[in-house]
């Protein structure tokens, strides 16, 4: 079985991840965005879960543009499960009712004249400078004489145009909803040093973009252990439609994480529901073009003997001893371990999550069998994850 590198296995997946969640790039960009500019920030938005990008010229309804605000702010995570209607023409029922309550009640957009809300009719650049600016704590008071001409400069000293070129009454299309969600999420908030975008978890590169990578990374959940019997895609919270999956590191089909999981007897998962990807890793299904390296991302599965602590320090565990079962884990682990005289092999704990774990405060102890997803290097092994088995 071959081993990977595991900072390119985790590399190779993330970006894969992306590649596959993008939709067919543009046959034409406005002449100041690069392709690459263009589906970094359509990935962005994506995976955010603000707006997924289906036409790009499309123009966006005012519905569907409150539906998007409430998906850029926190509001996003405690929706009523009910609506009431409040604008004649935006029954209970509608789609979009609770984000237009929303967006209404938080002065992001208003209504017009008889209590109507428009819903389908398409929404202007300036409703959207008012939109965003209202969303980073400016306020009437902010403006001074003409409240358009005043949001329009702010807007722009803000940077919040940056790849637009709207006029002040055109209405928005896709692309356009894109980059000005794209540019509010690396804007400050008023009197904030930190960007918008903080809250939905994104983080400025040093180039001052928003990595959407790394927003894969924050929000990849796992491990799950999988057993033999249980489905992969029952354990995660989407369905197997459109989704990624990785096996080991490398793109693969749900079918072959299946067939690995029932020759391994069980299966590692990690998966991020933005880009309804699922990373899976077992012991066997390996792909024979895999790369081998010096730093290794294994599963070693085994029954704990001995938990090790500092003689300074009885309260925070540095390593764990294992009985290692050979049948259920990397089959050539033994190849360069370093094993004890007793065939037992000592797996470093470097994070404080897994220090926790096996201290005597978590829920793992001596005797206890486990999974360690772990990190090698030079014959020596790092937990980086603990599932009890």
């Amino acid at each position: 079985m071959k081993r990977v590198n595991s900072a390119c296995r985790y590399l190779f997946g993330s970006l894969a991840a992306v590649t596959a969640v993008s939709s067919a790039a543009p046959m034409t960009v406005l002449a100041n965005v690069s392709s690459a500019n263009f589906d970094m920030r359509q990935q962005v938005v994506k995976l955010t879960g603000i707006m997924e990008v289906t036409s790009f010229r499309e123009e966006v309804t005012r519905g569907d543009f409150a539906k998007m605000l409430v998906n850029a702010s926190s509001f996003r995570e405690n929706l009523p499960t009910s609506s009431v209607s409040v604008f004649a023409d935006v029954p209970a029922a509608h789609p979009n009712a609770v984000y237009i309550r929303i967006a209404a009640s938080q002065g992001w957009m208003t209504g017009f004249l008889g209590g109507v809300f428009k819903p389908d009719e398409p929404v202007t650049y300036r409703d959207g400078v008012k939109a965003v600016l209202t969303m980073l704590g400016y306020t009437d008071g902010d403006f001074t004489g003409d409240l358009t001409s005043s949001r329009i400069s702010k807007f722009n000293y803000l940077e919040l145009n940056e790849n637009m070129t709207c006029g002040i009454a055109d209405n928005l299309n896709q692309t356009d909803c894109m980059n000005l969600f794209y540019n509010l999420l690396k804007a400050n908030p008023k009197d904030s040093n930190t960007i918008y975008g903080a809250v939905l978890d994104c983080e400025l590169n040093s180039d001052g973009e928003i990595n959407p990578v790394s927003i894969l990374e924050d929000e990849r959940k796992g491990p799950i252990l999988v057993h033999k019997s249980f489905s992969v895609i029952d354990s995660v919270p989407f369905s197997s439609d459109d989704a990624n999956v990785f096996l080991n590191g490398v793109a693969s089909t749900l079918e072959a994480v299946k067939l690995s999981q029932k020759a391994s007897g069980f299966a590692v998962i990690y998966y991020n529901v933005k880009s309804k990807t699922i990373w899976a890793y077992t012991t066997t299904g390996w792909d024979t073009d895999d790369h081998s390296g010096t730093s290794t991302y294994v599963l070693l599965k085994g029954e704990i003997k001995n938990i090790y602590y500092k003689s300074s320090d009885v309260i925070t565990p540095t390593s764990v001893r294992l009985e290692i079962d050979t049948t259920n884990s990397d089959d050539d682990f033994y190849e360069n371990a370093e094993l004890d005289d007793e065939g037992y092999l000592t797996i470093g704990l470097d994070s404080s999550e897994l220090q926790y774990l096996f201290s005597i405060y978590g829920t793992l102890e001596v005797g206890d069998e486990v999974v360690l997803v772990c990190n090698y290097s030079s014959g020596t092994y790092t937990a980086i994850d603990a599932i009890e088995y």
